[in-house]
């Protein structure tokens, strides 16, 4: 169920998929950003560094893949017009980072792991470059890249292209901004390690419904943009 990166990287050419993203809270990027790289929730605990509670925490324990490093071939926000439920923070990968660096032989979901009790393997994981090659579908939520050879840190060096975050258009109760906020934050992060990528505010396409998603739970909102969680 381990595919050789190229086999992965030829199949998502093939594809059209040429950008990863993956998605999470201002706290726990700001986290990435230092290092210059995407950690596993396992080895984020295991530092004893800040990163925001996510509901899938319990479910990637008894799976085992609580110290795997995960990416989507999708915007998942920009897809389903609604907020991305790991965050609002976006980073935008050049695919040419697992063609590139090494990233250990990497597995790709056929379903989300919250959809994986009562699932054989076999539903769970492409097997081989051959199912890769006949079953990846671009744009498929549950298709996702899980880098599981690489101990819990994917270093991204130059091919993290750009940040896309969130406006969620609210204030602190101290009257912050929240989008300001996070840039701030971020920027800061970034100043650290000396990266400087582009961040973008995002611009939904029509019918979005994240301003309403955001709305309806402003204690999952706060704690998403909050630095400091």
């Amino acid at each position: 169920m381990d595919i050789p990166s190229k086999h992965v990287f030829d199949a998502l050419i093939d594809e059209g998929i040429d950008e990863l993203h993956h998605a999470n809270s201002v706290a726990t990027a700001c986290q990435f950003l230092r290092p210059r790289s995407l950690m596993s929730r396992g080895t984020v605990e295991r530092l004893g560094i800040t990163q925001t509670p996510q509901s899938s925490d319990d479910l990637d324990k008894r799976y085992g893949i609580w110290f795997d490093v995960f990416a989507d071939s999708v915007d998942i926000h920009n897809r389903a017009r609604r907020a991305n439920a790991y965050g609002p923070v976006m980073f935008v990968f050049d695919t040419e980072l697992i063609n590139r660096s090494y990233t250990g032989r990497i597995w790709v979901t056929k379903l989300n792991p919250t959809k994986w009790s009562g699932k054989s393997e076999k539903q769970r994981w492409f097997q081989d470059k051959e199912d890769l090659e006949d079953n990846l579908t671009k744009g498929t939520f549950d298709q996702m890249l899980v880098f599981r050879h690489c101990g819990g840190e994917l270093p991204f060096k130059k091919f993290l292209k750009r940040i896309i975050l969130d406006d969620p258009q609210r204030t602190t109760e101290e009257d912050v901004d929240l989008y300001s906020m996070a840039v701030g934050a971020l920027r800061l992060a970034m100043s650290d390690s000396g990266l400087d990528i582009p961040i973008e505010r995002r611009v939904c396409r029509a019918g979005c419904k994240c301003n309403d998603n955001y709305g309806e739970d402003d204690e999952r909102l706060y704690m998403m943009f909050d630095p400091k969680i």
